[in-house]
């Protein structure tokens, strides 16, 4: 690379950096969601993204000027296919039911493409022309200070496309890109090339966004016609509306399903309304509900109501699609904050009736320290004496060691007294614990009866947590476990549990430790 300013290669690395922060954002975002975003899977999309950099930088100084331009030009053009060419893969492979580590493969290669190209600049500019080893190490302290400068800069860029879609956010990295080409190569032909296609390119952005998003649900999700009305990327995770061919709206979140229009009758008559009807609190705490949609179910029941939310885009999805705001006027007895439910517990002074904890399933290690014993404690401090937790259990109580028997054990460690009510109408069970409750299984059995005859109350939980392990800080294999299983099982077939030969090899350890 030929230098023609004092300042071309500092800026090339401070751009190389803020490249590689926005395609390391918008690669691993999509790929969790093709994968469907269980913690497994984001530890395996974040290695990947990092092996491809970590390739990048042995490879480097391996080849030619001229092969570096060459792979560099074409992998620069290859770029302004991103995210939509390996979405409009991941549905082909769906479509034809090939192997599913193909998935797998599929992640490695878009890896490499994505990171490798732009690790590759700084060994080179270092160690290009550059004999003298003291001159080598100083250029390598400013060069790599650019780079880490530039990789804040594309995350302050990240942060600003917080609950937009992508058609935000790839025109600015195209335009970065484009100036990277023009200092790399200094080919105004190229440059012009790469511009012209990203202007043309950007004009179908939003089109071309949600049309490949509805191939993956329809062959992936096998969906039998699906139509994406809304695709974002929030601060944690990918927000996503599909309606399908009947009109039924799906609310997914890094690929997997939170919920449908048709679940949320049920979820929020047994999580909130119920226990609401039976206890009248004074003061209601909802953590959760993104889609507020549980917040005029309990507004008759309670004289004040706190609704607690981490994600501004799900508060978005919700109120655009499954709570529309006209519903939400008029309370002037509800509050809404959107804070970390944890952060909000610690620091609030207020005392509640009824905490509603409706939250995802714990498939990753943030949702799950929401199930622990120790957020258990911490709700119970904020829990006037005969003050109600209700918690949904993902999944119906068995006799077994899985999510929802371990979240009541969790629950009965903390709490004296436990309910649990297994709902076939809404296809799992309910927990309900309080130091004392104040309603009993006859109670709830006619609070519910017209709604469900054949409800299960289980007041007697005992004989259901012989083999549960209760959820704790120190205690959280379930989320790896869970999420290997589901992982093994969607891609390689595996039938059989992968974590029980880990749990018998350090079974003995631990029992002796």
């Amino acid at each position: 690379m030929n230098r023609t300013s004092i300042l071309r290669e500092p800026l090339l690395l401070f751009l190389v950096g803020a490249c590689l922060s926005i395609s390391q954002f918008v690669m691993i975002r999509d790929f969790v969601t093709i994968l469907y975003g269980e913690e497994v899977v984001i530890i395996l999309v974040t290695a990947a993204f990092f092996l491809g950099l970590s390739i990048g930088y042995f490879l480097s100084l391996k080849f030619s000027e001229k092969f570096f331009h060459n792979s560099f030009l074409a992998i620069a053009f290859l770029h302004l296919t991103f995210p939509f060419s390996y979405r409009m893969l991941a549905a082909e492979i769906a479509r034809l039911n090939l192997h599913g580590y193909l998935y797998v493969v599929l992640m490695f290669v878009y890896a490499l493409i994505f990171s490798s190209i732009f690790a590759v600049f700084l060994p080179r500019l270092v160690h290009g022309k550059s004999s003298d080893k003291e001159s080598a190490i100083q250029k390598m302290k400013v060069l790599y200070s650019m780079e880490l400068i530039g990789f804040a800069a594309g995350f302050a860029v990240v942060g600003m496309s917080w609950n937009k879609g992508v058609d935000f956010i790839l025109p600015i990295y195209w335009a970065l890109l484009a100036v990277i080409i023009h200092l790399a190569l200094q080919k105004k032909t190229w440059t012009a090339a790469f511009v012209l296609l990203a202007i043309v390119s950007s004009n179908f952005l939003e089109q071309v966004d949600r049309r490949t998003t509805a191939l993956l649900y329809e062959y992936k999700h096998h969906f039998d016609e699906a139509e994406t009305l809304l695709t974002i990327n929030s601060a944690y995770q990918k927000v996503e509306v599909i309606k399908d061919g009947d009109g039924e709206l799906y609310l997914y979140l890094d690929g997997l399903l939170n919920l449908n229009a048709s679940d949320l009758e049920a979820l929020n008559y047994y999580i909130a309304e119920t226990p609401a009807r039976l206890i009248k609190p004074e003061k209601t705490l909802i953590i959760g509900n993104g889609t507020l949609s549980s917040v005029p179910k309990v507004y008759l029941h309670s004289k004040f109501v706190q609704s607690v939310e981490l994600d501004a885009g799900v508060l978005l999805a919700g109120q655009k699609f499954f709570t529309p705001t006209e519903e939400l006027k008029g309370l002037d007895r509800w509050n809404l904050i959107v804070d970390d439910g944890k952060h909000f517990l610690k620091t609030t002074d207020d005392m509640f009736d009824l905490i509603i904890m409706d939250i995802p399933s714990p498939l990753t290690i943030q949702e799950a320290i929401l199930h622990t014993k120790e957020f258990y404690q911490l709700a119970k401090s904020r829990l006037t004496t005969k003050g109600v937790i209700a918690v949904q259990l993902s999944g119906p109580l068995q006799h077994n060691n899985r999510t929802p028997a371990r979240v009541v054990a969790a629950l009965s460690e903390v709490f004296d007294d436990v309910m649990v009510i297994n709902s076939d109408q809404a296809d799992r069970s309910f927990g309900f614990a309080s130091r004392q409750l104040p309603f009993n299984g006859a109670d709830m059995r006619q609070a519910t009866q017209e709604y469900e005859e054949g409800l299960e109350i289980i007041v007697d939980i005992l004989p259901y947590l012989s083999e549960a392990v209760p959820l704790a800080l120190d205690n959280l294999d379930l989320v790896l476990c869970r999420g290997l299983d589901r992982f093994t099982d969607r891609y390689f077939d595996v039938d059989r549990d992968p974590c029980r030969k880990i749990r018998d090899l350090t079974e003995g350890y631990f029992n002796n430790d």
